[in-house]
C-alpha cells in the first residue's frame, strides 16, 4: 500500500539566494518529513515519537562497556545477566521491575517505581518501537523527537509566505493548516502542539483532542463487544486498559498545563460593600454578587472535560 502524498505549492521563480528561496527549503523539508510520517502510518508503524529522542534511541540500542557499571546497578543488570553475558537486548522496565520483584522480594510497585526511576529502562511499547525505527528504511522511519520538531518548524515557515505571490499564500496557508491538523490525528498520546503559531496551534489542538476522544469511545465499544462475544477475560482486560489509557491522556490534554499561563493587564480585588461581594478592578467596580459569583463558578465546573 502506497502511503499517500501532500505537495505544497512553489513560487515559479526564485532567486538562489532569496527570500523565496529560502521559504521553498521550508518546504522541501516538511515534505520530505510528512511523507516518512505518512509512509510510516501506510506500513503499520507508530509514526511519530514526541517524547523520544537520540539518547532515549542510544540507551536502547547502544550496549555500554560491562566495566562501566557496578554489578549491582540497574544500569548494569539492564544490559548484563547475572553471569555477566550480555544481553541481545536490554531489559525494559517491565521486564526489570519482574526481575526485582523475583530475585530482590521487592513489592510489585516498588519494583517498577525504581525500574522507571533508577534506571534508563524504557517502556516496552517504547524500547521496540526505537529497535524497529533503526531497523527501518529512511523513506518511511518515523519522526522522533527533533524530527518531529523539525516539521513543525517547516509547516511554520510554510504557512509564512512571502509577500508577492496570492495564489501561493492563499494554496500554501490551507495546506499548513490541513497538515496541522492530519498531525493532531495521529497522535495516540497526548502532545502538547507543537506550533508557535496561533491558526496552526488551534487546528492541531482541536484535532489532537478529538482524536483522543474518538479513541475513548472506540476502546469502551471494544470493551463492551468483548464481554458480549466472551472472547475472554485478557481481550476484556486489555480493552479496559486501552480506555483507561485513553481517559489520562485526555486528562492529560485537559490539563491546566496544556493551556497558557493567563496574564492581567489589572489585578481585581474583592471586597464586601453594603453586604454585597464587589470586584473592584483599577477602582471600577463590577459589582458582581456572591449568587453571580457561584453561578459563573457552576458555569465554569460544568464545563465538559
Amino acid at each position: 500500500m502506497r502511503a499517500p502524498r501532500l505537495r505544497f505549492v512553489y513560487f515559479a521563480l526564485a532567486d538562489e539566494n532569496g527570500v523565496r528561496s529560502a521559504y521553498h527549503q521550508h518546504l522541501v523539508i516538511a515534505e520530505v518529513l510528512l511523507g516518512r510520517v505518512l509512509a510510516a502510518r501506510a506500513a503499520g508503524l507508530r509514526p511519530i515519537a514526541p517524547a523520544l529522542d537520540y539518547a532515549a534511541e542510544a540507551r536502547a540500542t547502544v550496549r555500554p562497556p560491562r566495566d562501566m557499571f557496578h554489578a549491582t546497578t540497574l544500569e548494569c543488570r539492564r544490559w548484563y545477566d547475572h553471569d555477566g553475558s550480555a544481553r541481545a537486548e536490554p531489559l525494559t522496565q517491565e521486564a526489570l521491575a519482574a526481575q526485582l520483584v523475583a530475585v530482590d522480594g521487592l513489592s510489585l510497585e516498588e519494583a517498577r517505581h525504581r525500574a522507571a526511576r533508577r534506571s534508563h529502562a524504557l517502556p516496552a511499547a517504547d524500547q521496540a518501537w526505537m529497535i524497529e525505527r533503526r531497523h527501518t528504511p529512511l523513506e518511511r522511519r518515523p519522526l522522533n523527537q527533533a524530527e518531529f520538531q523539525i516539521l513543525a518548524k517547516a509547516i511554520e515557515g510554510a504557512y509564512r509566505v512571502p509577500a508577492g505571490g496570492s495564489h501561493v499564500e492563499r494554496a500554501n496557508r490551507q495546506i499548513a493548516l490541513r497538515v496541522a491538523a492530519v498531525l493532531g490525528g495521529l497522535l495516540d498520546e497526548f502532545a502538547a502542539s507543537p506550533f508557535t503559531i496561533a491558526a496552526l496551534s488551534q487546528k492541531f489542538s482541536r484535532v489532537h483532542l478529538a482524536h483522543l476522544r474518538r479513541t475513548i469511545v472506540n476502546s469502551r465499544q471494544a470493551e463492551s463487544d468483548s464481554g458480549v462475544l466472551l472472547a475472554g477475560p485478557k481481550a476484556w482486560f486489555a480493552a479496559k486498559a486501552a480506555r483507561m489509557r485513553a481517559e489520562h491522556q485526555i486528562g492529560l490534554a485537559m490539563s491546566p498545563r496544556s493551556f497558557p499561563a493567563m496574564r492581567l493587564s489589572a489585578y481585581p480585588v474583592v471586597a464586601v460593600v453594603g453586604g454585597k461581594l464587589r470586584t473592584f478592578v483599577n477602582g471600577s467596580s463590577h459589582g458582581r454578587t456572591r449568587s453571580r459569583i457561584a453561578g459563573a463558578v457552576a458555569a465554569f465546573a460544568a464545563i465538559p472535560g
